[in-house]
């Protein structure tokens, strides 16, 4: 039986709305249903060669494109997408289209390729939570929130050049930075602007 790539048609997956579990754990089938196939279609090809005795060859594969607009959400779901999109063995590129929010920037992130639209509005902010219950629930909570917060503002420093300095600001003033594809290109939060 043989077994093609999948056509780039094939390869695209949308996220419009709320980062939450329903939408990540749709958009995370998707991608390894298209990393499954990928791979079947890598192995047919290497056993090909070795049943032609020619040495094995790179087997290229054609990006998953990631269409991508939210205004952010929870962020163990958006964690759970970003390292789902940096693990893939078929390269995913983000398309930033409309807004790229609070979590939408870590989801982003978790791509080489990340593509975006002229008018495509960008924002971070610290995390933000509500906690209730016993004094201990509270300071349990709250340093949980301090650990989440340090995992995404670690992850916003090491795949952009997005400054220290500057996160510890938009967190000591509270403030929704906002900020332009333009802007986002220079900070390296885009790799390319559409």
């Amino acid at each position: 039986m043989e077994i093609k790539q999948l056509e780039p048609k094939e390869k695209v997956i949308t996220f419009f709305g709320e980062i939450k579990s329903s939408s990540v754990e749709a958009t995370i089938k998707e991608i390894v249903k298209i990393n499954l196939t990928d791979q079947a279609y890598v192995q047919q090809c290497a056993q090909w060669a070795i049943d032609n005795k020619l040495s094995p060859m790179t087997v290229t594969l054609t990006p998953i494109e990631l269409y991508l607009s939210t205004y952010g959400g929870g962020c163990y779901d958006g964690l759970a997408l970003y390292d789902v999109i940096e693990a893939s063995q078929t390269p995913v590129e983000v398309v930033c289209t409309g807004k790229i929010m609070s979590m939408g920037i870590i989801v982003a992130l978790g791509a080489k390729v990340r593509r975006g639209y002229r008018n495509t509005t960008f924002m971070i902010h610290q995390v933000s939570g509500v906690s209730f219950g016993t004094l201990r629930d509270m300071e349990e909570t709250v340093a949980e929130v301090n650990r989440i917060n340090d995992m995404l503002l670690k992850v916003i420093k090491s795949k952009s050049k997005v400054t220290e300095e500057r996160l510890n600001q938009v967190i000591q003033k509270k403030q929704d930075w906002f900020i332009t594809a333009e802007e986002a290109l220079e900070l390296g939060i885009l790799t390319e602007i559409i």
